[in-house]
């Protein structure tokens, strides 16, 4: 419900940016879990001294690294599902769109499985501001 908050109030085209921009940074701590995944193997290997905290450093990385790489996966999911339409049907305008209605699961007619399966089951009502027309983005 806040992303939809977030729509109304920034915008689209600022949500999507700042969609993107939360979403790579999840990438780049899925990177630093998997450096510290790798040093915990490496020191797991190592002496009887500092195996114990060899295996700390592998289990916490692995905990980094697996939630990170879902949470990117779904904010990336969610935001490029909703940015490939958020074009007007009729005039072909990126993101020039007022919010008439918004709301998590359900949908009004039907729901996205992909979507709601991850959490993600937002659906906007808009309607165009230059041409007028209306259409769903899910």
């Amino acid at each position: 419900m806040a992303s939809l908050d977030r729509i109304r109030t920034d915008g689209f085209r600022r949500w999507y940016e700042r969609q993107l921009i939360e979403c790579h940074a999840w990438l780049v701590s899925w990177f630093l879990g998997l450096i510290v995944l790798v040093s915990g193997i490496e020191l797991a290997g190592a002496g009887s001294g500092s195996r114990f905290g060899g295996m700390l450093l592998l289990v916490g990385g692995l905990a980094v690294t697996l939630f990170s790489w879902s949470r990117y996966r779904l904010l990336l999911e969610i935001a490029e599902r909703l940015g490939e339409q958020a074009v007007c049907p009729n005039c072909d305008a990126y993101a020039k769109f007022s919010t008439v209605a918004a709301g998590p699961i359900p949908l009004p007619d039907g729901g996205d499985p992909a979507l709601e399966n991850h959490g993600g089951g937002i659906w906007l009502q808009v309607k165009c501001r230059k041409c007028g027309n209306e259409w769903m983005l899910r």
